[in-house]
């Protein structure tokens, strides 16, 4: 129950800094209690978990929005433009850039 308020907690706050030290203090719970949890209810790390939720609001973003992709990093919460394109990369195997051009193409072909 306590992780499901935790994961709820990530999804409205994903665009600033999440740690899990403090998130765990935040719900008065130990970061190895949350850590252990988390894997166990989720089947991903406290991490792991924080990034897919920015790059799949970052691929909305990417779908919906002309936004550059510096923009998108940041507003999911990556300070970094570099860390969020390795992240992106390993949770999609593909660039955001690659993404986007991805889809002008799916569009193109379903307009002819």
């Amino acid at each position: 129950q306590k992780i499901s308020r935790i994961i709820k907690y990530i999804h409205s706050h994903y665009s600033i800094q999440l740690r899990l030290k403090e998130v765990a203090a935040l719900f008065e719970l130990s970061p190895s209690y949350v850590s252990r949890m988390f894997k166990q209810a989720t089947g991903f790390s406290f991490i792991e978990y924080v990034n897919a939720v920015r790059i799949k609001e970052a691929q909305r973003l990417l779908r919906e929005t002309e936004k550059k992709v510096i923009e998108i990093a940041s507003e999911v919460g990556f300070e970094n433009i570099a860390h969020f394109g390795r992240v992106y990369k390993q949770v999609t195997k593909q660039s955001p850039l690659q993404y986007r051009k991805s889809l002008m193409n799916e569009r193109k072909a379903l307009m002819h």
